[in-house]
């Protein structure tokens, strides 16, 4: 291993607003730092926790000086359902006292400078005086109870279940998912045990739990071996598999060399087409590459869904114009972030026909402003234990699709937009029915 260069200067960056559920580990890959044996050896993430050994919410990486801009520019955005605060540290006082300028951020109060203040108290202030949902988190027994004539039959077609932060709180986060109309979930695996898991979950809730079967971009380089896609082919034949996938292509953190992610996308898409399984497919920074591999197989494609979609309106109407289908998450709802989803939903550009619905939870929290959220969505909102995005939530999505779509001049009806995407999910995964394995 290479030792540790230490003529290079170094900086120590704050990262403040972490969900108490974050570890080193997450931070590790938010950033990167892990990649390459360059960074392995020059780069160190601290966790302030306490003397029980508990989060405090914020936590020091120290990166070679040119790195800095890097994290500089990821300042402000969402991980695991928080706003993440990321700045230059000062010394140990000032550092603390970042600290509570961030929790002061939290609680709604001005961060002093006048640089940063409360996004939710923001749109409290100048909304309609809806409940902060931040501040009624609901403990992970409670379950939604809702009127029958706000309760929606959804489909939630890529969920992460398997994703270790809902280790604790499954079953929880199924129930909650349940209580709130959720009929199914399509659940990805993303690792390559991940996807053994999800199909174990199946198992155990037949008819409620599909899977969607293949080994996410990120992770190709400890996943992927010689015989993994043999391996990935018998899960795929699952009788509970729906789909093939999350897989495709992240230029954006290169956590996997890219001539690997091609290779490995490729076989993904030839065992969709041999098993005729729906595509889910991640482009991040990858569109031209994901279209030159997808293009080889056009006259064999099955139904194809560009996964968890955050790109711009030009790449929506090219991948239409293909026959694919938009995969839409609690994206949409962000203020700033989901402007352009909404108006390509607004102006025609997205139709409902090809939205396919979407938590990615525990990532993509739907985090509606406050002077725009209705009530149940905000209720919704509160039942996201430990600040994590939950399939609960699926429907604040759905009324924020409602919202940018209109007939006769008037808004249309959350619950129609609902059903609509319900039977688009229903045609796309043609989810079989598993008999009972014995009779009482």
């Amino acid at each position: 291993m290479a030792d540790v260069d230490k003529t290079e200067k170094k900086k120590r960056m704050y990262v403040g607003n972490l969900a108490s559920t974050v570890c080193k580990d997450d931070i590790n890959q938010l950033f990167g730092l892990e990649t390459t044996e360059y960074l392995r050896n020059n780069c160190f993430v601290e966790l302030a926790c306490d003397h029980t050994g508990k989060s405090k919410n914020f936590a020091f990486v120290t990166v070679p000086e040119h790195i800095k801009n890097e994290l500089l520019n990821l300042n402000d955005i969402e991980f695991y359902g928080k706003q993440i605060v990321i700045q230059e540290a000062k010394s140990n006082d000032d550092d603390v006292k970042d600290n509570k300028k961030t929790q002061n951020y939290n609680r709604g109060q001005n961060y002093k400078g006048g640089q940063r203040q409360n996004y939710n108290n923001r749109r409290n202030n100048q909304g309609k005086g809806y409940q902060n949902y931040n501040r009624n988190r609901k403990s992970k027994h409670d379950l939604p109870k809702l009127e029958a004539d706000q309760k929606f039959n959804l489909i939630d077609c890529g969920v992460n279940l398997t994703n270790p932060k809902f280790n604790e709180n499954r079953d929880n986060v199924i129930a909650r998912a349940i209580a709130a109309g959720v009929q199914k979930m399509v659940v990805t695996g993303l690792k390559f045990n991940g996807v053994k898991s999800a199909i174990s979950m199946s198992v155990s809730r037949p008819n409620m739990l599909y899977v969607a079967a293949g080994v996410h971009p990120h992770y190709l380089s400890t996943d992927w071996k010689a015989n993994t896609a043999e391996l990935l082919e018998e899960m795929i034949q699952n009788e509970s598999c729906v789909a093939v996938g999350e897989c495709g292509l992240d230029f954006n953190r290169d956590y996997t060399e890219k001539d690997l992610q091609k290779k490995v996308f490729d076989k993904h898409v030839e065992l969709a087409c041999k098993h005729k399984k729906t595509l889910l497919v991640h482009d991040r920074d990858a569109h031209e590459s994901v279209l030159e591999i997808l293009d080889k197989y056009s006259d064999q494609l099955p139904k194809v869904v560009i996964h968890c979609f955050t790109g711009t309106q030009e790449q929506i109407k090219t991948y239409l114009a293909k026959g694919f289908y938009i995969g839409i998450t609690g994206y949409v709802c962000k203020e700033k972030h989901g402007k352009h989803l909404r108006d390509a939903i607004k102006n025609g550009v997205l139709p409902l026909d090809r939205i396919v619905l979407q938590s990615n939870a525990p990532f993509m929290t739907p985090n509606t402003p406050m002077n725009e959220i209705d009530p149940v969505s905000a209720m919704l909102l509160e039942y996201c234990w430990n600040n994590l995005n939950e399939p609960v939530a699926l429907s604040v999505t759905v009324r924020c699709i409602a919202k940018q779509l209109s007939s006769d001049g008037k808004e249309m009806e959350a619950r129609n937009v609902a059903d609509a995407l319900t039977k688009t999910a229903l045609e796309l995964f043609k989810f079989p029915k598993s008999e009972a394995a014995f009779e009482l």
